[in-house]
């Protein structure tokens, strides 16, 4: 499944806000070793999210796509209109664009968080 250094790969998201939709890469499900599912986990201060997998039933829990780590094809998309917006305005990032975020893997809680104060435009590094 994960044959690399986990504290070597450079995970990320994206944030769209055109689209209101969240990209999750496939090495953030790979290295949270491929689970069902996965749970978004916002912060009360919304600014940071944490990826981690998750019962099925547990609240922002979102079905892993069938094949995602052996399809070209096949990507993980939440689509939530006022997840994403609030996220967007509580941090102040306009809304039309999409941003991507790097983020740290915690091995203890085998999670990724991302914080969104290390937002940045997408294609800018």
């Amino acid at each position: 499944m994960w044959n690399g250094n986990k504290h070597a790969v450079r995970v990320e998201i994206s944030i769209s806000g055109k689209r209101k939709e969240i990209h999750i890469g496939k090495d953030v499900v790979r290295l949270l070793g491929a689970p069902t599912y996965l749970c978004l986990k916002v912060n009360k201060a919304m600014d940071s999210i944490a990826v981690m997998p998750c019962p099925g039933k547990e609240y922002m829990s979102f079905k892993v796509p069938e094949g995602i780590l052996l399809g070209k094809h096949v990507s993980m998309r939440v689509v939530s209109s006022s997840f994403v917006e609030r996220i967007l305005a509580v941090n102040g990032y306009r809304d039309n664009r999409t941003y991507q975020i790097t983020g740290t893997y915690f091995e203890k809680n085998n999670a990724v968080v991302f914080n969104l104060a290390d937002m940045r435009l997408f294609g800018e590094e």
